[in-house]
C-alpha cells in the first residue's frame, strides 16, 4: 500500500479502490480534447493526427496539468457506473478528431501473468509500465468491441495508461472498460494532491448514494436531492442547481440524509424552463476538501407550464403558443413568434444572425433554422419593421447552403432520415422561390432550377408517405420536424400540386398522432425518439402541437413546429382529427400497417403496430418487429396512465442517458423482443445472447408519478409491480424476478429484471370493469400465469387466456390471432387498406376524405 509522499515540492498521496466483477471502475482521465478536422476517410484522420507515442509529463495525478496542443487540460476523477465504461460520447455537429487518455495503477501482490480485456468503440493504444502491449485500429462502432492483451505485472504498482481516439461527426457514442482476469488481490491506486484521503472518500460514497425521485419537476414541487433514510451522516455538502452550461440558479449549504435535512433547490416555478443538473460537490469552506476535484451531476428538467385539457378556441390557443414561445429563449422560433405578434423591438437580431451563422457553416440540424428563416423571408421580409441589418446574412446563407447529398460540399449534416429530407427539400423550394433568378453558389444553378427540383423531389417524398406510411412511425421527434416542414411548404408554396399533397399528408400525420393520443399525450410506439421524450409526455416535442391545434398538451420548449403551425394562414385541422384526439371511447383498438421500400439503400420496412385505449389508459406495442435484431431508436411498447404515469421495457447496452448511444440505457434496445398484444394484455418476450455486456432487462416505473402503487406476491407466484392513475391500473411481472432500484440516477422509477432470457406480462385495468384498486390487485394476483423459458401464458381479466413466446403465433382462447400483415389503418375512425390511394376519416356524421392518387412526381 503506497503511502503519502511528496515529490518535486508537491504533495501526493493516494486513493485506494477495489475492481468491481474484475473491471477498473475508478481512474484518471484527461480530454477529451477536440480538434476541427475535414471529412475524410476516419482511418486516416487518425494515423495523420495521432502518429507520436505518449509522454505524460508531468506524471498523471488527479488535478494536475496536462498541456496538448496549446488547450490547458486537467487530470479528472473519474467513478464509472454499473455498465463498467468510461464514458466520453458527445455530439459533433461538425467532424472533429478526439483524443483522451485513462490512467490508474493496479497493485498486484506478486509478480504474475494476467489478461486484460479491453473494450471500446474506437482506435486505442495501452501502455503498461511505460511500454506499449497493445495498438489497434478500429473505425467507430455503436457496439463496443473487445480484444484480449496478455500483460505482464510486476510485484507492487503497475502503471495503466490507455490513449483513445475516435473522429466524430454528429452523435458519437466513446466508451472504454478494462477488466482484469484473473482479479485476485489487486486493486488500484490513484495519485492524489487531496490531503484529507478518507473524508474526500466518504465524501464520494455520499455523493454516489443521493438521488432525486423523478426526472421532470413540475410548478410547484420540491426539487429535492435525497440521500437514503438508513444512512449515518458521514458529512456535509453542498449542493447546486444549474443548468449544463454551470449557470447557478440555487444552491443548498447542506446535504443530510433524513427527511428535512435533505436538499431542497428550489422550484420550477422560480427558475426559466428547461434542463438543469443538481451539482453534488465539497463544502468551499472547509480547508481540508476545498481542492478535492469530487462532484457528482443528477440531471433533472424544471417545467412550468401545466398539462391541461382546456379546451378554449383556435385563435386562442394560437395566441397562447405564440405567446409561451416569445417568453421563451428557444432560439429562431422565438424571435418568429415576437415578429407574428408584432413586436418587434423586442426581436434579437442577434440570435437570427447566428442561426444564418450556423446554416452557413452547415452544421447538423442548421435545416431545421433555414427552413425557419426562410419562413421569415416570406413572411417578413417586406415588412417595413423587419431589420434591414439582417438582409444580408439571411439571404447569404440562402444562396450558399448545400440543398441536397449531390451536391458540391463535404460537412457533418444528415440527409437521410425521413424528416431530414423533406426538411431539404421545403428549404430548396422556398429558397428558390424567393430567389428565382439569383446563381446559388454552391451549386452554380439559379434559384428556379432550386424551386424545381425541390418541388420534384418533395412530391416523391410525400408520395411515399402518403400512400406506404412512415418509416419513423409515430415519431414525436420527427413528427415535428415533418410539420416544421410541412406547415412552411402548405403555407407559402406556390405550386397547387405541392400545396395539394402537403395538407393530406399533414392531415394524415396529425391522424395518426391523435389516433396513438391519450388525452394530449403521444404515447405510442415511436419508430425513432429521445429518452427525455418517453419519460414524460411533457417532454414530447409533439406536445405543443397537440396543445395548439386540439387544446390537450402542453406547450415546451420544442417550438419551431408549435410557431410554425401558429403562423401558417393556409392550413386549417380538419374538425375531425380534432375529434379523433379528444374522443375517449369506452375502447378503441387500432391496428395499423406502415410499409414502403428504403429511401437510402435497397430493401424494404414493415411496422404492425395496435393502440388499445381507454378513457382511463393506453396500451401500445409494434408487433413482432424484427424480433432478435440489434435495434436503435425504436420504442417498441408503452402503457400510459397520465402526462409523467408512463410504464415501458427496454434491453439496454449502456447505463448512458446520451441520446448518441443509440440505443441507451432506455430509449431502444441493444437485441430487439418480440412482442405481441391483445387489447389490455401485453407480453413482451428478450432473449439477449451470450455474454450479454449488461444481463437485465428492465421497466420505466416511475413511483411519484402514480396515485398508489405497490409491489407484491402471492402464494410463490411471480412478484407483481401495480400502479394506479386515477381511474386506471396497471400490474407488470416479469418471469425472471423484480427488483426495485433505490440508488442511482433512476432510484424510485426502475424496475430491473436479471436474466438472459425474458418474459414481462403487462395487465391494464380500470375502476369500471375491476372495482377498488385492492380488487384489481387480488384479480391479479388469482390469475393462472406460466412461464416457460421463451413463453408466457396467462388468464386475462376478461375472462380469456392469451400465451405467446419467441416462437410461434399470439394465441386467444387457443385460436391464432395476427400480429402482422394489418391493413393500414384499421379503427373506429378509418379503415384503409395498404397502400393507401386515399383514406376517410369517420367521427359521428363527419367524414373526411384524403387523396394521395392524383398527385404523382
Amino acid at each position: 500500500m503506497a503511502r503519502a509522499s511528496t515529490l518535486g515540492g508537491k504533495y501526493v498521496d493516494y486513493l485506494s479502490y477495489g475492481l468491481q466483477a474484475g473491471y477498473v471502475h475508478n481512474w484518471l482521465v484527461v480530454g477529451p480534447h477536440a480538434t476541427p478536422v475535414g471529412s475524410q476517410d476516419e482511418l486516416q484522420i487518425v494515423r495523420s493526427q495521432f502518429a507520436r507515442e505518449c509522454g505524460m509529463h508531468p506524471a498523471p495525478s488527479e488535478g494536475a496539468p496536462l498541456e496538448l496542443d496549446g488547450t490547458k487540460l486537467r487530470w479528472e476523477y473519474v467513478r464509472c457506473q454499473d455498465d463498467h465504461f468510461i464514458d466520453l460520447t458527445a455530439f459533433h455537429d461538425t467532424c472533429h478528431y478526439l483524443r483522451a487518455w485513462v490512467y490508474a495503477r493496479l497493485v498486484s501482490p506478486a509478480a504474475t501473468q494476467l489478461k486484460l480485456t479491453l473494450t471500446t468503440n474506437g482506435t486505442a493504444k495501452v501502455w503498461l509500465n511505460g511500454r506499449k502491449v497493445h495498438n489497434h485500429e478500429a473505425l467507430v462502432d455503436r457496439r463496443p468491441q473487445s480484444v484480449s492483451i496478455p500483460a505482464a505485472f510486476d510485484e507492487g504498482q503497475n502503471e495503466i495508461l490507455v490513449g483513445l481516439e475516435t473522429v466524430a461527426v454528429r452523435e458519437c457514442p466513446w466508451t472504454m472498460a478494462l477488466k482484469v482476469e484473473p482479479t485476485g488481490s489487486v486493486f488500484v491506486l490513484l495519485p492524489t494532491s487531496v490531503e484529507a484521503v478518507e473524508r474526500r472518500q466518504t465524501l464520494e460514497e455520499m455523493f454516489d448514494s443521493a438521488y432525486l425521485d423523478r426526472d421532470v419537476f413540475v410548478w410547484d414541487d420540491e426539487i429535492l436531492v435525497k440521500l437514503p433514510d438508513e444512512m449515518p451522516v458521514p458529512a456535509t455538502a453542498v449542493v447546486r442547481l444549474q443548468t449544463p452550461s454551470g449557470k447557478i440558479y440555487f444552491e443548498s449549504e447542506r446535504l443530510q440524509p433524513g427527511g428535512p435535512n435533505d436538499a431542497l433547490l428550489g422550484r420550477p416555478y422560480a427558475v426559466p424552463e428547461g434542463r438543469y443538473e443538481a451539482f453534488l460537490l465539497p463544502p468551499l469552506e472547509d480547508y481540508y476538501v476545498r481542492n478535492m476535484r469530487i462532484h457528482r451531476k443528477i440531471g433533472l428538467w424544471a417545467v412550468r407550464s401545466r398539462y391541461t385539457e382546456a379546451p378554449a378556441t383556435y385563435d386562442e390557443r394560437r395566441v397562447q403558443a405564440l405567446e409561451d414561445a416569445a417568453q421563451r429563449d428557444d432560439g429562431v422560433a422565438s424571435e418568429i413568434a415576437r415578429m407574428a405578434l408584432g413586436r418587434w423591438s423586442d426581436v434579437r437580431k442577434n440570435v437570427l444572425i447566428e442561426a444564418a451563422h450556423s446554416v452557413s457553416a452547415r452544421r447538423e440540424g442548421s435545416v431545421c433554422d433555414l427552413v425557419a428563416l426562410l419562413g421569415v423571408l416570406h413572411r417578413y421580409g417586406t415588412d417595413p419593421s423587419f431589420p434591414a441589418m439582417l438582409r444580408e446574412p439571411l439571404e447569404r446563407c440562402v444562396l450558399s447552403f448545400r440543398y441536397w447529398v449531390d451536391e458540391p460540399g463535404s460537412d457533418g449534416m444528415s440527409f437521410w432520415s425521413e424528416s431530414r429530407q423533406i426538411l431539404f427539400h421545403v428549404s430548396e423550394i422556398l429558397a428558390g422561390q424567393l430567389y428565382p433568378d439569383r446563381i446559388f453558389t454552391n451549386s452554380g444553378q439559379t434559384g428556379r432550377w432550386h424551386c424545381e427540383n425541390g418541388d420534384r423531389r418533395a412530391l416523391g417524398w410525400l408520395s411515399k408517405r402518403g400512400t406506404g406510411g412512415m418509416r419513423e412511425w409515430d415519431s414525436n421527434s420527427s413528427f415535428a420536424e415533418d410539420v416544421l416542414a410541412l406547415s412552411h411548404v402548405v403555407d407559402l408554396s406556390t405550386n397547387q400540386r405541392i400545396y395539394d399533397l402537403a395538407a393530406v399528408v399533414m392531415d394524415k400525420f396529425l391522424f395518426s398522432m391523435a389516433v396513438n393520443s391519450y388525452r394530449g399525450i403521444f404515447g405510442s410506439t415511436h419508430g425513432q425518439t429521445s429518452t427525455p421524450m418517453i419519460k414524460s409526455g411533457r417532454l414530447e416535442a409533439t406536445a405543443g402541437i397537440g396543445r395548439l391545434l386540439w387544446g390537450l398538451g402542453v406547450f415546451n420548449n420544442h417550438t419551431p413546429a408549435t410557431v410554425a403551425l401558429a403562423c401558417a394562414t393556409d392550413y386549417e385541422l380538419p374538425p375531425h382529427i380534432a375529434g379523433v384526439a379528444v374522443d375517449l371511447p369506452q375502447e378503441m383498438w387500432n391496428r395499423e400497417r406502415h410499409a414502403g421500400e428504403l429511401d437510402d439503400a435497397d430493401g424494404a420496412w414493415e411496422v404492425n403496430k395496435v393502440t388499445y385505449k381507454t378513457p382511463d389508459y393506453m396500451l401500445c406495442s409494434a408487433q413482432n418487429y424484427r424480433p432478435g435484431e440489434r435495434g436503435g431508436d425504436e420504442h417498441i411498447w408503452q402503457a400510459t396512465l397520465g402526462p409523467d404515469a408512463v410504464v415501458f421495457a427496454n434491453h439496454p447496452p449502456c447505463f448512458s442517458e446520451d441520446d448518441s448511444h443509440q440505443p441507451n440505457f432506455w430509449r431502444g434496445n441493444d437485441v430487439l423482443p418480440r412482442v405481441a398484444q391483445w387489447k389490455d394484455v401485453l407480453i413482451a418476450t428478450y432473449k439477449l445472447p451470450d455474454g450479454n455486456w449488461l444481463g437485465f432487462t428492465h421497466a420505466y416505473f416511475p413511483l411519484h408519478a402514480f396515485d398508489e402503487h405497490t409491489l407484491r406476491q402471492h402464494a410463490g407466484g411471480p412478484t407483481w409491480a401495480f400502479a394506479r392513475k386515477g381511474n386506471g391500473y396497471l400490474a407488470l411481472t416479469a418471469s425472471q424476478g423484480l427488483e426495485l432500484i433505490t440508488r442511482g440516477d433512476n432510484a424510485y422509477r426502475e424496475l430491473r429484471s436479471y436474466g438472459r432470457h425474458a418474459i414481462w406480462l403487462c395487465h391494464m385495468g380500470r375502476v369500471a370493469l375491476d372495482g377498488s384498486f385492492s380488487d384489481f390487485q387480488e384479480k391479479v394476483l388469482a390469475l393462472n400465469v406460466t412461464f416457460g423459458d421463451l413463453s408466457a401464458r396467462s388468464a386475462t381479466l376478461r375472462g380469456d387466456s392469451v400465451s405467446f413466446g419467441w416462437h410461434g403465433p399470439l394465441l386467444l382462447n387457443g385460436a391464432e390471432q395476427p400480429i402482422t400483415g394489418f391493413k393500414h389503418y384499421d379503427n373506429p375512425y378509418c379503415v384503409a387498406e395498404l397502400p393507401a390511394q386515399r383514406m376517410e376519416v369517420r367521427i359521428a356524421d363527419q367524414v373526411l376524405k384524403l387523396s394521395f392518387a392524383d398527385h404523382g412526381s
